[in-house]
């Protein structure tokens, strides 16, 4: 017996019937165990591997996540864009396979080991940067890959990506806030995805100066990737914040919360003493009190338009796309 003719037999599809008995999130646990048990009843095992052979396909899509990710917890952004991610792979009956740096590897990586073993049928890349060896195992194993959110250094002319333009999100964060004479101005930058926060700063910086304003070096103050770390830091240079106003451009909404938290606990006026805007407009900006102001980035926009991307090159569509989609300021309660 096919699974799908053991999908029409029990009444439900195809998919679904390769989800339940793969143990997926994606089906109710009540219709998992209704399939579960009608696939004991009918001695139906779903064979995978044969499927797999069949097709050439394995019908799961590869996440490879940034080498700074630690957990969805800590990387907000990380686990909304999994979750849209997922949502739009389902519609083509897709599995998700994440895929994590894992530095104390010392044969390959989890990337080299996936592509070598042919896990996934293509990546959406989230990872800024691969070194020329994974670049070099993509173009041997022609894996189908689309390369999403911030930029790294390199881009190469025959990638396909849909990147979020963070230089003019900082370009247009200082135009905002560079009409503020008498507010000092603040960039709070990271140590990790140092290419992008270059572009950030850089945008911020022009901004600045098209409305009459300058962000001085000794302004510019880094801490790690998460809110905790930005609340320490904001708190560990209080005295520059005491008795001067200021405008402060996070690197990202993550270290935007650290600040506002460091900002109430230490009795400062947001936003009349200090304003503050980050960058994502993960869900969380709006749970806050006060609500987020940051650069809203175009998931909405760029996740669906990928996962079709991706879909198409795995059908050997021959397509290239590469675009920055440019950020949206959102002015929230965190600024006036």
């Amino acid at each position: 017996m096919t699974s799908r003719d053991f999908a029409k037999l029990i009444g439900v599809s195809q998919s679904t019937v390769s989800r339940a008995l793969n143990n997926s999130d994606l089906v109710p646990e009540e219709k998992r165990q209704y399939i579960l048990q009608k696939a004991k009843e009918y001695g139906f095992v779903l064979n995978s591997q044969a499927k797999s052979l069949r097709t050439q396909r394995t019908g799961t899509i590869g996440i490879l996540f940034p080498k700074h990710f630690v957990s969805t917890t800590a990387n907000m952004m990380q686990a909304f864009l999994f979750g849209c991610i997922q949502k739009e792979m389902h519609k083509y009956d897709y599995d998700i396979m994440v895929v994590y740096y894992k530095p104390e590897m010392e044969d390959f990586s989890s990337f080299e080991r996936t592509i070598r073993t042919r896990k996934v049928d293509g990546f959406l890349v989230l990872r800024m940067e691969l070194s020329p060896e994974e670049m070099q195992l993509i173009e041997d194993y022609q894996v189908p890959c689309v390369f999403l959110m911030n930029a790294g250094a390199h881009i190469q002319s025959n990638l396909n990506y849909l990147f979020s333009d963070s230089e003019h999100g900082g370009y247009e964060v200082g135009k905002y806030l560079g009409k503020f004479a008498d507010y000092q101005k603040v960039f709070f930058n990271i140590c990790e995805e140092r290419e992008d926060a270059v572009r950030r700063l850089h945008g911020f910086r022009r901004g600045l100066t098209e409305a009459g304003s300058s962000l001085p070096d000794e302004n510019i103050l880094s801490c790690r990737l998460g809110i905790q770390s930005a609340y320490d830091c904001f708190k560990g240079n209080r005295s520059r914040f005491e008795n001067q106003k200021t405008a402060i451009f996070a690197y990202n909404d993550m270290l935007a919360i650290g600040i506002a938290n460091a900002c109430k606990d230490l009795g400062y006026a947001i936003p009349e003493q200090v304003q503050i805007i980050g960058m994502d407009d993960i869900p969380l900006a709006t749970q806050l009190h006060p609500q987020l102001s940051t650069m809203h980035i175009a998931v909405e926009e760029m996740v669906p338009r990928s996962c079709r991307l991706l879909i198409d090159l795995i059908n050997r569509q021959d397509v290239l796309v590469q675009e920055w989609i440019k950020p949206t300021l959102i002015l929230r309660d965190t600024t006036l």
